[in-house]
């Protein structure tokens, strides 16, 4: 087996999933180039080279592998210099990786995989089963925010070139995990290493050039020779630009000193008016996260109805088109129209009522609210801050709010640090987030809620072919609606703002992979 698709794409449909898949191919075939820069030119008039640069909002705490996560823009960092065992198209469909097969038993609790022959990371160490291995285990092991992807993952080496994975219970996410952080290789000699968190050893597409490198500043990238796929990446050279302040990403991008940055929303015809082309994806939800269901930590939070309550203090129109410019949709659900899980019928669950969910919060016995803290996540879900808060005063909900960079905000999340919080989280591909999301063992589940129905749907998804599942995971988004694990404001638009040299093929994410940036 080579391939397998995780999610559909694009599914035939009328409505507003045909408007929305329209809508998505438009902005992926269509370029809007602003200013008059010539095609092969970036924004300031210079000729195209061999160097991506790129903005980034924030970055990696340090090059330890097994505290990396497969979402941000520190992604894009820890893929330059690390390999995975398998990979992603931009439509969801895995491919080869370091291992270029695989194949499950009958159940899909034993995943077998082949690795690929005469691959060696930048140390010369090869790239082998037991390399993967020690990779596999170390990173099972370590306690970082992704961890619990692989728990009780049992690896085996049997020979130079064959993995086998045993796991405790048949996971449809697995794939994806390997494509991602947790099936990030590094070279078994610099594990647990004093350089580790300094000197990346990988053997991905790239090297750290570490002289030019300011931490926590700026990362220069050279071409890995010795990468098995070096056509995927058109770029000799990578640099990557830590650079929060969205102004300063514009200024930089009509400079000709960037390539390309994720923008705001508000700021798109600012970008196009400085001379670069926008290229929007709507593969993310946006929304307030409840991670303590069981009201562990906040007890309001354990009653459904408090959770209802704050679904319906929230105008999702009014969101879409003062805070998102109108570039997005509203939907009382985490599933948008480009996934299996989308029930038109649960788009508008939850109206825009006061009323209703002040007397829902009174019936539960919470007419005076409550104190939370929730973290502001700075330069990505700052925007949401003031409505947030305005919002859920009316509710009597007292908001403390934290101030927390984005390279800190996921694993602070993942550590169940904050009962509550708003955060823009990936839809695609659906298979993979119900897989992190969902079950009490998932990571982005700290606090480890489960529900009997919920638990049970979950097991019947994951003994079910995928090209059969649709209807498992309509029923997975109707539960979550209708228990109100989430309160989504909905699907917004995650814009990139590029000059003429560079365009974006798409992504499953906000962040596109490295391999989806392609020269004009």
């Amino acid at each position: 087996m080579a391939r397998q698709r995780l999610f559909r794409a694009m599914r035939p449909a009328g409505g507003v999933r045909a408007a929305v898949a329209l809508s998505l191919s438009g902005m992926l075939l269509l370029t809007a180039c602003g200013g008059d820069t010539g095609a092969g030119t970036s924004a300031s008039g210079e000729n195209c080279d061999g160097t991506l640069t790129l903005a980034n909002d924030n970055t990696i705490n340090g090059w330890d592998f097994r505290n990396h996560v497969g979402s941000g823009h520190s992604w894009l960092q820890w893929r330059a210099v690390f390999d995975t065992l398998l990979t992603f198209d931009v439509d969801g469909t895995v491919l080869p990786g370091a291992a270029e097969e695989w194949s499950y038993n009958e159940d899909k609790t034993v995943l077998t995989l082949k690795m690929r022959e005469g691959m060696t990371f930048t140390d010369g160490a090869p790239v082998d089963a037991e390399a993967a291995k020690r990779s596999l285990e170390a990173f099972r092991d370590g306690n970082g925010p992704s961890s619990p992807r692989l728990a009780g993952v049992v690896v085996d080496a049997v020979d130079d070139q064959t993995l086998v994975l045993t796991l405790p219970d048949a996971d449809p996410g697995m794939l994806f995990t390997l494509s991602d952080a947790g099936g990030a290789l590094v070279s078994p000699a610099s594990i647990d290493s004093p350089t580790m968190d300094t000197v990346p050893v990988g053997s991905g597409p790239y090297t750290l050039i570490a002289d030019e490198t300011v931490v926590g500043s700026k990362l220069v990238y050279e071409r890995n020779p010795d990468y098995w796929n070096p056509d995927a990446y058109p770029y000799d050279e990578l640099e990557l630009l830590v650079m929060p302040d969205k102004t300063a990403q514009l200024n930089a991008l009509a400079s000709g000193q960037i390539d390309g940055a994720e923008v705001s929303l508000a700021s798109i015809e600012q970008a196009e008016s400085g001379g670069a082309h926008v290229e929007a994806f709507p593969n993310v939800w946006s929304g307030v996260y409840f991670m303590d269901r069981a009201g562990t930590k906040i007890p309001a939070l354990g009653d459904v109805r408090v959770r209802q309550a704050i679904n319906m203090v929230f105008d999702r129109e009014a969101i879409v088109q003062s805070i998102w410019n109108g570039h997005g949709m509203a939907n009382s659900q985490i599933f948008g129209p480009t996934t299996s899980g989308f029930d038109e019928d649960l788009v508008d669950y939850y109206d825009y009522d006061l009323e209703a969910a002040k007397k829902l919060m009174a019936d539960a016995g919470y007419a005076d609210g409550f104190d939370v803290t929730m973290p502001e996540v700075v330069g990505y879900q700052d925007e949401y801050t003031a409505i947030t808060v305005q919002q859920l005063a009316e509710l009597n909900i007292r908001v403390t709010t934290l101030p927390v960079p984005r390279a800190e905000s996921v694993p602070r999340i993942l550590r169940g640090e904050f009962p509550m919080f708003v955060y823009k989280v990936p839809m695609h591909p659906e298979v993979n987030t119900v897989s992190n999301h969902l079950p009490p063992e998932g990571g982005f589940n700290p606090l480890h809620n489960e529900d009997p129905e919920l638990t049970a749907l979950l097991a019947e998804r994951a003994v079910t072919d995928y090209e059969e599942s649709e209807e498992i995971y309509e029923q997975i988004s109707k539960f979550l609606v209708e228990n109100a694990w989430y309160a989504p404001f909905g699907q917004p638009d995650v814009p990139w703002a590029l000059d003429d040299c560079v365009s974006i093929t798409g992504t499953l994410g906000g962040t596109p992979p490295l391999h989806a940036f392609t020269k004009e």
